[in-house]
């Protein structure tokens, strides 16, 4: 789960509903060794879950005097279109919680329906685009069926769901790792024109085969000076303690500062999430940090 301020002092929670993807990315963080207890399988724990994420805006704002009042549901995977009945309702008991939602895709699956759905419920879209490269694409294990992933069809997709709601945020999620670390990506972000483009360091949290380095890092950032107005960039110790993580089988659960794995809450179903909160590492002041160009004023509570 990660958190995020804005000017409606919304709160975005980030719950990463399944491990499974149909593409096998190398540096993915999002692994968990593959649990079979997914909350999104079972009506009455999605429920649950997402009555306690409910609380969370009154627990901050009471920890760090913060002044959320609404939550957006921020769906992620895997990837979160696998499976379209499930998604769905997801999305319709976020909506009788009066959630706004976003998710994050590759885009691999949506089709007419999806995009439809995605339109008529969601606020954001994000897609993970690493390159425009085949070869690439496929060295990064961006691959189905020995095809490499689509652009082609991400462009088609977005400017369809544009079609269908013009009011819809497009986002752009890239890992700057060795095997992309001298692309240009350019020419895919002036024609998308995306509302926000999120420009990750990888994090060797599973492996550290694909590392990079802080000085090629920002080369990348530099050779796309051009979109700084919507690029928002994070290296790994941004990363690190800073978010609130939600995995698939419901627990709270944070990168290591010490090792290529992840510390865990106890499920949050079972303790609740105020406990569960308190089980994991979270930087108040890395958190301060990521939002203090927003002119909100965050105080630690002791």
């Amino acid at each position: 789960m990660g958190i995020k301020l804005n000017n409606e002092n919304e709160l975005v929670v980030n719950w990463h509903i399944t491990e499974a993807c149909n593409y096998k990315c190398y540096y993915c963080f999002a692994k968990w060794g593959k649990q079979k207890k997914e909350i999104l399988n079972n009506d009455k724990l999605i429920k649950k879950l997402l009555d306690e994420i409910e609380t969370l805006p009154s627990i901050l704002n009471r920890l760090y005097l913060t002044r959320f009042d609404k939550i957006r549901l921020n769906l992620v995977g895997g990837e979160v279109f696998l499976n379209t009945s499930k998604v769905t309702k997801i999305i319709h008991y976020a909506k009788q919680r009066k959630f706004s939602l976003s998710a994050i895709t590759n885009g691999s699956r949506l089709n007419e329906e999806l995009n439809k759905l995605i339109a008529d419920n969601f606020d954001s879209i994000g897609f993970s685009v690493d390159s425009l490269n085949e070869q690439t694409n496929t060295e990064v294990g961006r691959i189905e069926k020995n095809k490499s992933m689509n652009i082609g069809k991400v462009l088609d997709d977005i400017g369809s769901i544009r079609d269908l709601s013009s009011s819809i945020d497009i986002k752009i999620n890239t890992v700057v790792s060795s095997l992309n670390k001298s692309e240009n990506l350019s020419s895919f972000i002036d024609r998308v024109k995306p509302n926000k483009w999120k420009v990750f360091k990888v994090l060797p949290v599973k492996t550290s085969q694909y590392n990079v380095s802080e000085s090629d890092f920002l080369k990348f950032l530099d050779r796309h000076k051009d979109f700084a107005h919507i690029i928002s960039s994070e290296d790994n110790d941004e990363m690190t303690d800073s978010y609130l993580m939600i995995d698939p089988v419901g627990r709270f659960f944070q990168n290591s500062s010490f090792g290529e794995e992840y510390n865990y809450s106890r499920p949050i179903i079972e303790i609740g999430i105020d406990e569960a909160l308190k089980e994991i590492e979270f930087n108040a002041q890395k958190f301060h940090k990521r939002y203090e160009n927003k002119q909100i004023k965050l105080v630690e509570v002791m």
